[in-house]
């Protein structure tokens, strides 16, 4: 019998679809991996905090019990912006048990509970709608078979560097125009190789660029259901959502699928922007004097999207395995 070694993430992913309401069936044939192994997964999270538990080293009992830590992994998922004495002083009055700023961080961080910056989600989001659409594409759907569209925006204060270097004690400063200048759209589709279509326009982008786009510039870089490239996801955007073009692509024999509302964790697209942004700011003197701005932004997305890094944007989403 092969063994194949399934990563953390993975384990993670199989928990929280269980979580979610998904069967251990559902879960397996999604992922790929075997029902006997979830319960095991499940069992070691209740018990350590973690899905690959350490194994038991010499020094110091851990304070905080399994029942605790359990509790402990909601009230995070429930209430991550708590600060350490805040969630000293939930032990001390749920749990009566007493500890250090100092030794709760340890625990946590032995755990897997890290500081992070918070994204925020909307509350309208509806999570029940959210498992059921991820069910319905994942059995459905493969990532190779989509092409993901959305749009962002470039203007002057996108070129500027967040960070640079100076003596001990002195601010680094540099000089910049505190006007934006020219804001140039761009409009690209993602799949699991990178960008395959890329239209960069002055100002902003409305329904009839949108269309124009995905009819002149995309549906020829695609293919006919079930094919690769075939499956157009999009989020709820107005300027998105149009009859029109509805029966364009479906004539075309492509299919044209809707993010559940809220949902910018499902799109692999967002992460590539901050990859291009990146980019820009990085070879900013190429384009900031750049008498052709279009079309050195064209270039610049195809250059900075790789394939290794579009497969790890849908990886993070969902659709391909850890």
């Amino acid at each position: 019998m092969v063994y194949r070694q399934i990563s953390p993430d993975m384990k993670r992913r199989a928990l929280q679809l269980l979580e979610q309401g998904w069967e251990m069936q559902e879960i397996a044939e999604v992922l790929g991996v075997s029902t006997k192994s979830i319960p095991r997964w499940q069992a070691n999270y209740n018990d350590h905090g973690c899905v690959n538990p350490t194994s038991v080293t010499r020094g110091r009992r851990r304070i905080l019990k399994s029942n605790v830590i359990s509790e402990l992994r909601e009230l995070m998922q429930e209430t991550p912006e708590l600060y350490l004495d805040e969630i000293g002083e939930w032990l001390a009055l749920y749990h009566e048990v007493q500890i250090s700023t100092t030794a709760l961080h340890d625990n946590l961080r032995d755990l897997g509970i890290t500081r992070k910056i918070m994204k925020r989600a909307a509350a309208e989001r509806d999570n029940e709608l959210r498992a059921a659409w991820m069910y319905d594409f994942l059995t459905t759907y493969t990532a190779e078979q989509m092409v993901v569209l959305d749009e962002s925006s470039k203007d002057g204060k996108t070129l500027v560097r967040r960070y640079g270097r100076a003596l001990s004690g002195e601010d680094a400063v540099t000089h910049v125009s505190l006007d934006r200048g020219v804001r140039y759209s761009i409009l690209p589709a993602l799949t699991v190789d990178g960008y395959i279509a890329v239209r960069v326009v002055e100002g902003s982008i409305d329904g009839e660029e949108f269309f124009d786009f995905v009819v002149h510039d995309l549906l020829p870089c695609t293919n006919p259901f079930p094919g690769p490239r075939s499956v157009l996801v999009l989020d709820n955007c107005s300027t998105h959502k149009s009859e029109a073009l509805r029966i364009v692509v479906e004539a075309a024999g492509r299919r044209l699928i809707f993010l559940p509302p809220y949902s910018p964790d499902f799109s692999p697209i967002e992460e590539s922007f901050s990859c291009v942004k990146a980019y820009l700011r990085r070879n900013y003197r190429r384009f900031s004097d750049s008498e052709f701005p279009e079309q050195e932004l064209r270039n610049a997305c195809f250059e900075a999207v790789t394939p290794e890094k579009a497969k790890g944007w849908f990886r993070d989403c969902g659709y391909l395995p850890c």
